[in-house]
């Protein structure tokens, strides 16, 4: 079965910082950052901070004056991000925790990023109880989470590519990405955590990504989809990248594909 929650550990960890986080999540995690109200000086927690894209682009914002703390269950991903160079900011403290169970007092934060995270979270109500704890009175929560599947093209046609040929169980580790994608579902469990003065955009980005037959391997190897890839047979595989060539045509350049890429970006206070 593949992981839902993306656990990855050893050498995916590597791969996820150097394939995805350049190729889409970068991008988010800086959008995310620039939209947030984040002041100099401030104190910011990062909850499911992976290999800290956010992190360390809060840290950069806030300045040497500010904190950041990054948190994350997964030891793999942490090793990662403190293996990277160091950022002309915010001291960061990073911290293996549960995002059920965060290691800050109440009323510690200023701000809290959550990029891409809480949809992987079975227990959202206690995650964000734990979010809203910690924040100072009228501290703010900022949020990224993908829009709907069908809105982010490459995506949509990963997963039923790879649900076609390789079966749902395998995608299912890319699908559960989009398990949050629905803006009054989103609202309506940020109300009953407590928060208020909901704001939530849209942010579009076009990414330029290499050729689906040079891309698609190198970032199913960076998810969990990539055991299931790696045990099917080299038709199989090649399958899946012909089809992708065909579905993603009209995104070609000369090189390689350019698509856009949609995620809500939120708000809200304590």
């Amino acid at each position: 079965m593949t992981s839902k929650q993306w656990q990855l550990a050893g050498d995916a960890a590597t791969r996820y910082e150097a394939i995805l986080v350049p190729a889409i999540l970068g991008p988010f995690a800086k959008a995310l950052v620039d939209w947030a109200d984040l002041k100099p000086g401030s104190t910011v927690v990062d909850v499911g901070c992976g290999t800290g894209a956010a992190t360390r682009y809060a840290a950069a914002k806030i300045g040497h004056s500010g904190k950041v703390i990054g948190t994350d269950v997964n030891p793999g991903m942490l090793k990662v991000a403190q293996s990277l160079p160091k950022i002309d900011g915010a001291p960061i403290d990073w911290q293996q925790e549960t995002a059920y169970d965060l290691p800050m007092n109440v009323e510690t934060a200023d701000a809290v990023l959550c990029a891409q995270t809480l949809q992987f979270l079975d227990d959202r109500p206690k995650a964000l109880s734990e979010m809203h704890r910690i924040l100072k009175t009228n501290g703010i929560l900022y949020l990224s989470l993908w829009c709907p599947i069908e809105q982010n093209p490459y995506f949509y046609n990963l997963v039923n590519t790879i649900a076609d040929h390789l079966g749902a169980d395998t995608a299912a580790g890319l699908g559960a990405a989009f398990k949050l994608s629905d803006p009054d579902e989103i609202q309506s469990i940020l109300h009953a955590a407590g928060f208020s003065e909901l704001e939530t955009t849209v942010a579009e980005i076009k990414l330029d990504l290499p050729p689906v037959q040079k891309f698609v391997p190198r970032h199913i190897h960076a998810t969990p989809m990539g055991p299931g890839y790696d045990a099917a047979s080299p038709a199989a595989q090649q399958a899946i990248l012909d089809e992708l060539v065909k579905l993603l045509f009209e995104c070609q350049t000369d090189a390689g594909i350019c698509v856009p890429f949609r995620s809500y970006l939120v708000q809200a206070v304590k």
